[in-house]
């Protein structure tokens, strides 16, 4: 054994090199062999479900509706303290600084063309500057009854947008400023978020952070969606508001 022992020891050099030369000719040989290459048809071309053409005919009884959709919901902003008459029919709409300037834009036009000299021209103009005045002084009150169009009665339903913050108005009295997020966040996404607000005397909203306590069904997009729009609202100016006033806003959100 010892006599074997010491021949492998005295020629393991030439072991080694000759393993060695068989395993580069093997690997050699094995890489030679695949010149050509076979594309395999895949085996498996999806699944097929055959559904006759009448089970899968759209009808009213098998449309799902998501849970806390609401159809009577409408696209609207509210101050909730305007505590005038409420209902469903014939309600008041905001007349916005632009549309006051509109009008009078129009009725001086007509004015003018009805004038016969300008004497008359003078007094129409007189006249137009002081009503001007008067309404804008009721529009930028700090306290005020917002100039209203169809009558003084507030929608009674529910509304997208909810808000209250005591003695402001949405800014230029236009509810578009009080921003609506309620069809940002697709399917399965209804429910109601509110947002307390920080807002500064310039109408400003400085700070807006999610209410859990006071909110329904709501999802991550919904709540990001809510502060990220609350920040974007703005409201009429008060020089006797509180250097930051604290009010809400709260948004339904519906799923499309």
């Amino acid at each position: 054994m010892s006599n074997f022992l010491a021949l492998i020891d005295k020629y393991k050099f030439g072991l080694i090199a000759t393993l060695s030369v068989y395993m580069a000719i093997f690997i050699y040989l094995q890489m030679d062999s695949y010149k050509q290459y076979f594309q395999i048809e895949p085996f498996h071309e999806g699944s097929y479900v055959e559904i006759p053409e009448n089970d899968i005919k759209l009808k009213p009884e098998n449309i799902m509706i998501p849970s806390g959709y609401n159809t009577d919901v409408k696209n609207m902003s509210r101050d909730v303290n305007d505590h005038r008459e409420r209902a469903a029919e014939n309600y008041s709409k905001n007349i916005t600084a632009a549309d006051i300037e509109a009008q009078y834009k129009e009725l001086e036009e007509q004015m003018y063309r009805d004038a016969g000299g300008d004497k008359t021209r003078d007094q129409i103009r007189k006249e137009m500057d002081d009503r001007k005045a008067e309404v804008t002084t009721t529009v930028a009150n700090s306290n005020p009854k917002p100039a209203k169009v169809g009558g003084d009665v507030v929608y009674s339903g529910n509304v997208m947008v909810d808000w209250s913050l005591a003695k402001r108005s949405p800014h230029q009295n236009n509810n578009w400023y009080v921003r609506n997020p309620g069809y940002t966040c697709g399917y399965a996404s209804s429910g109601t978020i509110t947002v307390i607000i920080k807002v500064n005397k310039n109408g400003d909203v400085t700070l807006a952070e999610y209410d859990a306590s006071q909110s329904n069904g709501g999802n991550v997009c919904m709540i990001e969606q809510a502060i990220k729009y609350a920040k974007k609202s703005r409201f009429s100016y008060s020089a006797s508001a509180n250097k930051m006033q604290t009010g809400r806003i709260s948004y339904t959100f519906i799923s499309q």
